[in-house]
């Protein structure tokens, strides 16, 4: 049950990473449409910079403690990246160049959305499927093991 409850928290916290990040994404997107000024966007993206790598790291986390390395390998790389532009003191938006780096910072970020969308619906995926597994016992496993096997086989696909 607790497995259970640390897939549905992880789910939870990379839907807020998925938000904070399309949030910043939206707001270069308006600075290139001219809607808003560098100094909001900036002010905007910097605010939730830290709250964004934090909740990352924390989801990453909750999905060892889950047992699934392989999404631990999968957030690795974006972990790293983040820790190296916080050392760098790389990872807030400066007011006075957003504009020479919005492309750069826009692929960056498309970039960091379909890693988050592929651990975002593999979160979903593996926490369903624990879901799932948890409330079926051996014999009800099997039953439904039969059914799909069957419905796979049939030739009848079509409703």
């Amino acid at each position: 049950m607790a497995v259970l409850f640390l897939w549905i928290l992880a789910f939870l916290v990379l839907g807020a990473v998925m938000g904070i990040n399309l949030y910043a994404l939206i707001c270069l997107s308006d600075l290139q449409a001219d809607l808003i000024n560098p100094h909001d966007c900036a002010g905007r993206i910097n605010k939730l910079v830290m709250p964004e790598i934090i909740a990352h790291a924390a989801a990453a986390g909750l999905m060892m403690l889950c047992g699934s390395w392989s999404m631990v390998l999968v957030n690795g790389p974006l972990i790293a990246w983040h820790v190296r532009q916080v050392g760098r003191n790389q990872h807030l938006a400066d007011v006075t160049e957003i504009f020479n780096q919005l492309d750069k910072e826009k692929s960056v970020r498309v970039g960091k959305a379909m890693v988050y969308a592929l651990v975002f619906l593999t979160a979903a995926y593996r926490g369903t499927e624990r879901g799932v597994n948890m409330f079926l016992d051996p014999d009800e496993k099997a039953k439904m093991a039969e059914f799909f096997k069957d419905a796979v086989a049939s030739s009848v696909h079509h409703f």
